[in-house]
């Protein structure tokens, strides 16, 4: 669950940061955090999963 609002939380940071026009460096940090994020959350329910 807390994985779920940090992603919740870097969701709606990237789409301000889009959104308002901020550096095009930051906007790429924000979003490779993001994907990221994603990712690692996909694998780890999919490892959970797995394992019961």
């Amino acid at each position: 669950m807390t994985r779920l609002i940090a992603i919740a939380v870097l969701l709606v940071v990237a789409f301000l940061l889009v959104r308002y026009g901020t550096n095009a460096r930051l906007q790429k940090g924000v979003v490779i955090t993001v994907v990221a994020g994603l990712i690692i959350y996909t694998v780890s329910v999919v490892i959970m999963e797995l394992l019961h």
